[in-house]
């Protein structure tokens, strides 16, 4: 809904018709910093307040009883000009919210919607700026982001871009192929420069790894005739199995919409180990039909995602983002330790973790 407050001027009110946010500043400046929402220090002052603290005066107003939340939409859109802006930035950004509506018989026209977190809890931009670290464009980046050829990841020749290399809330649809772009450009002009001459890939290696891709799908056919009940199979599970299950253990363990974003070390660490049992059981996922085998794939990439995120909250000990997850252990915004990027590297072939610190440059300064 951050469109909607930048661009149509919205705001929220409590079940009683009540303006709410400014109540829980007192309780956020302590939080995360009285520079970030002091008056007096206008040009540090956030308008509207970043969406995070938004999110978090929403959760206490809502489990201090005064739920539900609406946004007031009616007065926005009785001017047809801002009511189609306000259409066309779901087009762009998230067309299901506009489903929603109509499912549930909605006019944001004549009736202000509720509103309510919901993030997926494999996050990437909005949480945690999760993903590979990619090389940043030459004209801004200073030398540690940058080694050569723009959204190159740390991984000689492998470009990304989004989510998939620590993306911005920004990047929605429009910007998700924006990024793209610039990557496949980049991408180019690394084979353009002959850096991708010395590749080789072997018939071996291609036959290796056709048969790992088309496994689940030979798993299915060699067991299928030995469902139980319904979908049941004591000898494989399907992707919707697995996803339904990583849901659940993000959703409890590591700070999801049910435990309103909570987390702590303890339950970090059972997450990552109940994640093991699940990489364990992936090794006999099976695939009906080739979209189930796309889905089995997308599966375990979400799991290794899911165990970066994990073991990144753990290791930042602190709560950067409040109103997206919290560190129920280390409530606050500590910049004095953690104003830095973290920086992982998975093993490959023991699947252990090494994190460190990167210094986080500001590349656009304040210069008032």
């Amino acid at each position: 809904m951050g469109a909607y407050f930048l661009h149509l001027k919205t705001y929220t009110q409590n079940c009683l018709g009540e303006e709410y946010e400014s109540k829980w500043w007192p309780q956020l400046q302590e939080m995360v910093g009285k520079e970030y929402l002091d008056p007096e220090a206008s040009h540090r002052t956030h308008r509207p307040i970043p969406t995070c603290l938004r999110n978090h005066a929403l959760i206490s107003e809502v489990n201090a009883g005064r739920g539900p939340i609406h946004m007031v939409t009616m007065e926005a859109f009785q001017d047809p000009h801002l009511e189609e802006i306000g259409w066309h930035n779901f087009l762009g950004m998230t067309v299901g919210q506009a489903v929603l509506w109509a499912a549930t018989d909605v006019d944001p026209k004549n009736e202000n919607p509720e509103l309510t977190t919901s993030e997926p809890y494999v996050m990437g931009s909005h949480a945690t700026g999760c993903g590979a670290w990619c090389s940043g464009p030459e004209d801004v980046s200073p030398p540690e982001y940058f080694w050569g050829y723009n959204r190159m990841t740390t991984v000689e020749g492998l470009f990304g871009a989004g989510d998939a290399v620590g993306g911005t809330p920004h990047a929605f649809s429009s910007g998700s192929f924006t990024e793209g772009r610039l990557a496949a450009k980049a991408a180019c002009k690394y084979i353009d420069d002959g850096k991708a001459e010395g590749i080789v890939v072997s018939q071996k290696q291609i036959e290796d790894r056709r048969k790992e891709i088309y496994k689940p799908l030979e798993h299915y056919r060699i067991y299928r005739n030995e469902i139980t009940a319904g979908s049941v199979n004591p000898n494989y599970i399907n992707p919707r199995q697995g996803l339904d299950r990583l849901q659940k253990l993000m959703d409890e363990y590591a700070g999801g919409a049910s435990v309103n974003y909570m987390t702590n070390e303890k339950l970090l660490h059972i997450g990552l180990k109940k994640l093991k049992l699940l990489e364990e059981d992936f090794e006999k996922i099976a695939a009906e039909d080739i979209h189930e085998l796309l889905r089995a794939w997308e599966l375990k990439h979400r799991i290794l995602s899911s165990e970066a995120v994990m073991q990144h909250t753990l290791f930042r000990k602190e709560t950067r983002w409040p109103g997206y997850y919290y560190r129920g252990d280390f409530l606050k915004v500590d910049d004095e330790n953690w104003h830095v990027l973290t920086v992982s590297r998975r093993d490959p072939k023991t699947g252990e973790y090494t994190m460190e610190k990167a210094p986080c440059y500001h590349l656009v300064e304040d210069t008032e």
